[in-house]
């Protein structure tokens, strides 16, 4: 039986905690459907971040020269390994791909995800112009351009970005175990929060809202997952007998906290899609996002979740109204949505296109299957 051999794809990031780490064990996962080997050039102190063993070790940051370093170590590693596309996630990755192309072989692909384009971030007027005029620039020079989220592939396609660019909407794995139910007469009500404890993610509007809640819902326990990556934020944890910490943890650990959630907070000042609605999705845990982003378009309001002006007072308000028999109705709601918007074979079918259509434009040999084992 003879078949093409497996597209080998080099993964390049800057950093990959948090949600590039499951998007990039989501693609893993699947990589026999893909008929794909994954290799990863990825931060050496975030290795254990992700399932995959063929990890190729970098210490380059986006600091300074940082993003010429990262571009200088794709070019070395792609002459050595030979890889048919280099696929860079994130925005310093994406510089970097941009950055090493000329000096890639010419039969070999380019790819890039921004997993949430700078752009679209909250900051001045004239900040946000000058990233969408360089972002326009990077969307024509990779070979294809992955939009996470509808939100961002429609925004981009007005803007005048690359027609290269195509919409790959994101997606978590289901849960392997049955959702177990959850305790119907507690008189405490469990709120998750797990991020990077960072300003994009939010996480000074949580705890501003926690202070608000303090004396008028005593009977909330907060449990924060997560910690800080970027460090542009004054970090205040709360002590507080109902505030609990936990720092990172161990993806494979995240249902756990899914499981005790009441409900599942997301308020971020911008977010490309939100993996993590997702995760609470697939539990049957309904969310409180930000109405920022993509967000709005995972969350409806009142029927798998609410979504607040991003604002502490407003976060605050919502958390203050809700009562357990409305979050059952819409944890119930939320699952529905997982199952029938965001399961991953849309996801699957569309790298498969993908994949196939840069396959088309490389010279790969066959071989038999009896050689292959």
């Amino acid at each position: 039986m003879n078949r093409a051999r497996p597209l080998y794809i080099l993964n390049v990031a800057e950093t990959i905690k948090g949600g590039i780490a499951t998007y990039l064990d989501t693609l893993e996962y699947f990589s026999k459907e893909f008929n794909c080997d994954f290799e990863y050039l990825i931060p050496a102190a975030q290795a254990d971040q992700i399932v995959s063993k063929q990890i190729q070790p970098h210490s380059h940051s986006r600091k300074g020269l940082g993003p010429l370093r990262l571009a200088a170590a794709i070019v070395r590693l792609a002459k050595q390994r030979k890889p048919d596309v280099v696929y860079a996630h994130s925005t310093f990755a994406g510089v970097a791909l941009c950055l090493a192309k000329p000096w890639l072989a010419r039969n070999t692909k380019t790819v890039y995800c921004a997993h949430g384009w700078a752009s679209f971030r909250d900051r001045s007027k004239l900040v946000i112009t000058l990233s969408r005029i360089v972002e326009r620039c990077m969307s024509y020079i990779p070979d294809a351009v992955v939009n996470i989220s509808r939100h961002e592939h429609e925004i981009n396609r007005k803007c005048g970005f690359s027609k290269k660019n195509i919409l790959i909407q994101s997606t978590v794995l289901d849960r392997e175990s049955r959702l177990q139910a959850r305790l119907q007469f507690d008189e405490q009500l469990h709120i998750l929060f797990a991020a990077r404890l960072d300003w994009e993610k939010g996480y000074d509007i949580l705890v501003d809202a926690i202070h608000v809640l303090q004396k008028s819902r005593p009977n909330f326990v907060y449990h924060i997952v997560g910690d800080a990556v970027l460090g542009n934020l004054k970090i205040e944890k709360i002590v507080a007998g109902n505030v609990h910490y936990y720092g990172w943890i161990d993806h494979a650990e995240i249902d756990n906290f899914y499981e005790r959630a009441d409900v599942f907070i997301v308020p971020s000042r911008n977010e490309g899609f939100g993996l993590t609605v997702l995760e609470a999705f697939r539990s049957a845990v309904p969310v409180i996002a930000s109405d920022r982003g993509a967000l709005p378009e995972i969350v409806e309001h009142a029927v798998n979740g609410l979504v607040f002006n991003c604002t502490a007072a407003d976060l605050a308000q919502k958390l203050h109204d809700l009562d357990l028999a409305t979050l059952r109705r819409y944890g119930d709601a939320a699952r529905h949505s997982y199952q029938e918007k965001f399961a991953p074979a849309k996801f699957v079918a569309s790298y498969q296109n993908l994949f196939g259509e840069l396959r088309a434009t490389i010279e790969i040999p066959l071989f038999s299957m009896q050689e292959h084992t």
